[in-house]
Order: structure tokens, then C-alpha cells, then sequence
């Protein structure tokens, strides 16, 4: 099969059709998008540490994640991995399995940061669409924000997919998962894409 990605949505979409998870089962539905997307990592972070969960949302397209600790902007990124939404909460956890395992992407990935230590976050999403004659591919991004990770605490640094499609990094305090607060940001623009 030349594009399992869009085989594992096109099942998704179809079982969307009749009605969500979350309507059949609400709480084993919250446990699974939980189990999917770090809150847990969120709510486990010892003093003298700052952790960051990286995750993608708004579309099942996948985001590939880098960060630096360089004070030069756009320099000497390491990658982390990708990251995909697969539809927990909404579609049957097997089928979020089929759709994470058809994109080779992760629901998340956890990074142990340095507090006090400024660091960028880099976002690069990929994206494909149609078939046959009409398949089209493209990339957003990256999407790059500079900030600095305090003691003890839990952030996470969502791609966020919207329309079109256009994209957005979304960088919050989430010690509380419950109650996430805005950080002080640094937008980065015109660091290059990845070489992967």
C-alpha cells in the first residue's frame, strides 16, 4: 500500500460516521486520550527537574519535533521525533492504535529540559491529501518559540493543526494538565526545516 496513512484514516472517518467513543463511553474515553497524551508525565515532575511533553492536535497529520539549547536563534537542533493525533476520545482505541502504527508517529514524546536554561522548541508538520491524480503533499512550519523552563514544573508544546492547512505552536505551563497557563514566549521566525 503506497499511503497506509490515509487506508488507517479513511477507517477513522468512516467509524466517526456513526458515533464518537466518548458518547458510548465517556470515562474509559477521557482514560484513554489521558493515557495518550502525557498527563501523566504532566503531573509527575520532581523538584530540580522541568519536563516537556511535545503533542500535535487539530488533524491526524504528523509534526516533527526539535529543540536547542543554543543562545544563537535556529542553531544546533536536535531532533526529538514525530508526533501525531490519531483521535483518542473520539474513534475506539484499537483503531487510534491502527492509525498511530499506519503513520510510524508517536501520541507523544517527553523531554527533560534544564531549568533556568532557555531552550527552542521547533515544530515541523507534513501534510498529504486526495488520491491519485489529485494526491497533493506539502509542509507548515516550522513553527519555532524560545522560553524558559522553570523549576518543577510541566509544560507542553502542542503543533497545532488548523485549516487550509495552516499550522501554530502552542506552548503552555501545564503543572496543572487541568488548568494549563499561558508562558512567556519568544517567537523565532525563519529558522529552516529540518533535514531529516
Amino acid at each position: 500500500m503506497k499511503h497506509p496513512g490515509i487506508f488507517f484514516a479513511a477507517i477513522a472517518t468512516a467509524m466517526l460516521s456513526a458515533c464518537t467513543y466518548s458518547e458510548i463511553n465517556p470515562n474509559a474515553a477521557l482514560v484513554d486520550i489521558r493515557a495518550n497524551n502525557g498527563y501523566d508525565e504532566l503531573r509527575d515532575v520532581e523538584p530540580g527537574t522541568a519536563r516537556l511533553i511535545l503533542r500535535a492536535s487539530g488533524s491526524g497529520y504528523p509534526a516533527h519535533f526539535s529543540v536547542s539549547t543554543s543562545p544563537q536563534a535556529c542553531q544546533n537542533f536536535a531532533s526529538l521525533g514525530s508526533v501525531a493525533y490519531a483521535g483518542r476520545g473520539i474513534v475506539y482505541p484499537w483503531i487510534a492504535n491502527a492509525v498511530q502504527r499506519g503513520r510510524r508517529t508517536k501520541p507523544y514524546l517527553v523531554y527533560e529540559a534544564k531549568p533556568g536554561e532557555p531552550i527552542q522548541v521547533s515544530g515541523y508538520g507534513s501534510w498529504a491529501d486526495g488520491t491519485g491524480s489529485g494526491y497533493r503533499t506539502g509542509n507548515c512550519g516550522p513553527m519555532t518559540a524560545r522560553f524558559i523552563p522553570q523549576d518543577g514544573r510541566a509544560y507542553t508544546a502542542e503543533f497545532v493543526w488548523g485549516g487550509k492547512p495552516a499550522c501554530s505552536l502552542a506552548i503552555m505551563d501545564a503543572t496543572d494538565p487541568d488548568a494549563p497557563a499561558s508562558v512567556p514566549l519568544q517567537a523565532i521566525p525563519g529558522c529552516p526545516a529540518p533535514s531529516r
